[in-house]
């Protein structure tokens, strides 16, 4: 059969079906988001009276003591302000009207309940933007669902994932793609570490150690499945005997992103299926320099009888959602990645 009526106003001519004398078994269709992506980012609380933006710097110092001769002067160690980010802070909203009419008549006030409860349309929003750090993290921008561009540069102006980022005061260069994008494996695992081993530097261009904590994926089963056997299996998977210790038992967490693989828009976007990363994420030292600003945290405006969600002129009530917050990804440190091509 057709389908039925759809609108942001609840009234009885767009949805009879709330009103009219048949009796309906209703089925919720909103399928429950699950939101991950907030944890691998450092989250800063805004807050009211402090501007619509904020910038974030990077400040470094060198690592190394020097030696000193008898009688002679220590060496001043070197401190520089390194590359920098600017957070601007962002609204998202949303909201849906009913009648005077279909509150009075509505025969199944449970719908009504469902669909006025606008609570999770923010933070889904949020979770939305943040996984498309990584979703878009070989590209310097890209356009959202609402049309607007996004700058995704990290301090040095390039992509997140890039084979030639810079340093602030060094000529060196380093690299944070896995070489050759491969699928996930114990293999590929490896390689990232050794990447995570040799292409951390400090803005002088000394070695530095981050701890790599998580694995990030997508929701693809093959990739959830030999992520799930590197990190659980109690011996080594790659083993022939019995009794090889795992070394990876325990040593990451494993995050999946389900909106890793979508478009700008969040439709499914099979080309990223297989995308992975290793990351040094959730902490404020030692760890990837990225961003969550919260100005406003998600919150729902909920009308009654003579408040300012009820229009005096025809009596709707008006439920609202909204947010405020920003995301800024200062440094590619941090995080080490693989876009998997699945052409």
């Amino acid at each position: 059969m057709a389908a039925g009526a759809q609108g942001a106003l609840l009234s009885n001519a767009t949805f009879p079906e709330f009103t009219d004398l048949v009796r309906h078994e209703w089925v919720a269709v909103r399928e429950h988001i699950q939101r991950n992506a907030r944890q691998l980012y450092i989250e800063d609380f805004v807050g009211q009276g402090n501007g619509s933006s904020k910038r974030y710097d990077e400040v470094d110092v060198e690592t190394y003591a020097d030696n000193k001769v008898e009688g002679g002067n220590s060496k001043k160690a070197k401190v520089g302000v390194g590359y920098n980010v600017t957070m601007t802070a962002k609204t998202v909203s949303k909201e849906v009207d009913i009648t005077y009419e279909m509150r009075r008549d509505n025969r199944s006030a449970e719908v009504g309940t469902y669909i006025t409860n606008l609570a999770e349309f923010c933070d889904n929003r949020m979770d939305l933007d943040l996984t498309h750090r990584f979703t878009f993290s070989n590209a310097t921008s890209y356009t959202d669902k609402n049309g607007d561009s996004v700058t995704t540069t990290v301090g040095d102006g390039l992509a997140l994932l890039s084979a030639a980022h810079t340093l602030a005061f060094s000529s060196t260069t380093f690299n944070n793609i896995v070489t050759g994008n491969p699928a996930f494996s114990e293999t590929a695992l490896e390689s990232a570490l050794l990447i995570a081993a040799t292409q951390v530097y400090s803005n002088f261009g000394e070695k530095r150690n981050m701890v790599f904590n998580k694995i990030v994926s997508g929701d693809d089963p093959s990739t959830f499945r030999t992520i799930r056997q590197v990190l659980e299996s109690t011996a080594d998977v790659d083993a022939v005997q019995e009794g090889v210790k795992n070394v990876y038992m325990g040593r990451f967490q494993h995050v999946v992103l389900p909106n890793l693989a979508t478009t700008a828009a969040g439709a499914y976007n099979s080309a990223k299926r297989r995308w992975w990363f290793l990351a040094a994420a959730g902490q404020r030292l030692n760890g990837w320099q990225g961003y969550l600003g919260v100005w406003d945290a998600p919150f729902l405006k909920v009308p009654a009888i003579g408040n300012n969600g009820e229009d005096v002129h025809n009596w709707n009530w008006t439920y609202s959602a909204g947010a405020r917050y920003g995301i800024a990804t200062v440094s590619p440190k941090g995080v080490i990645g693989s876009n998997v091509s699945d052409a």
